[in-house]
């Protein structure tokens, strides 16, 4: 008997810009995803593992939101470990530790089937708060950020680490330039990488150059996105791409260091840390009509957007 969807589906994100400098001031760019997905289903009577890990999961998460208490009132958890026993888990082929929202997506899955009374999303602020306590069940403390962009399906924008803006992306028919993504196919968690960046911000040297150079070229970037200036986001990119292999090697995969320094020196392309670093994914950005099969040879390459 096949498993039954239930009917909504969320995407998985990615964090463009502001990855770790969010906390320090910098702005910030996330966008859905939506070669990756996950949706809530009821499994068959053939249940895998996989369908039976994640029923567990959903148990005690609803455990976590019942004991809560800001979550449990504002939850229909009577129907939640209802559909529970019924069989219910996450579909989802978002990948796990690769920095791509796979909680976020769950979280929002579950904010939207089992919230009694949900926020208008104009209060994306009150929203983004409630789904972060939600997703620090499963990190100990989460921005909401991810579940925010699952949730809305929409592009937001971070100031001062608030969510000023939530937007659809612009379709283009004269592409000048894509994002893309680079499978490093390297598992990596969160905290490490956190810890890291925060260890070496105590460095005054190491937070001057962040604080005069990258920060200035993050923000630069995301306004040269937003308002289609290509050129100037290509130098901006490469700027970035350049103080993140001089001031933290330790975020790029050292199979990756070349390939890296070869979009620097050729400025076909540029490519910059994902998320926390590490491993997960690889960001890029080249010309729309860059051929990268071959300029990214033996590398497993996502296009995410043209513009």
């Amino acid at each position: 008997m096949a498993a039954k969807a239930l009917h909504k589906i969320f995407y998985s994100k990615v964090l463009l810009f502001g990855e770790h400098i969010i906390n320090k001031g910098a702005m910030g760019l996330a966008v859905p995803f939506e070669h990756f997905d996950g949706i809530m289903k009821f499994a068959g009577k053939d249940g895998d593992e996989r369908i039976t890990k994640s029923n567990h999961s959903l148990a005690k998460i609803a455990a976590y939101i019942i004991h809560h208490e800001k979550l449990g009132p504002l939850y229909d958890t009577n129907q939640f470990l209802d559909d529970i026993e019924k069989g219910l888990y996450f579909d989802s082929n978002i990948p796990q530790g690769f920095g791509l929202g796979s909680s976020g997506a769950l979280v929002a899955a579950i904010y939207h089937r089992y919230r009694k009374n949900k926020k208008k999303t104009e209060d994306i602020t009150e929203l983004k708060h409630e789904l972060a306590e939600i997703e620090s069940f499963f990190h100990g403390r989460s921005s909401g950020l991810d579940p925010i962009v699952c949730y809305l399906n929409k592009a937001v924008l971070i100031t001062n680490g608030e969510v000023t803006e939530a937007f659809d992306m612009p379709k283009s028919n004269t592409a000048k330039l894509k994002l893309f993504l680079i499978n490093t196919h390297i598992e990596r968690k969160t905290s490490p990488y956190v810890n890291l960046f925060l260890e070496k911000c105590n460095n005054p040297g190491f937070m001057k150059t962040i604080e005069k150079s990258l920060i200035p070229a993050n923000n630069m970037a995301i306004n040269a996105f937003l308002q289609k200036k290509h050129t100037e986001l290509m130098k901006c990119v490469k700027i970035i791409s350049q103080l993140q292999m001089d001031l933290m090697p330790e975020f790029i995969p050292g199979a990756f260091h070349e390939v890296w320094r070869q979009g620097q020196k050729h400025n076909e392309y540029h490519l910059k840390v994902c998320g926390a670093g590490g491993g997960g994914f690889i960001i890029g950005l080249a010309k729309a009509d860059a051929d990268l099969s071959i300029l990214l040879a033996g590398k497993e390459v996502i296009e995410l957007m043209k513009f």
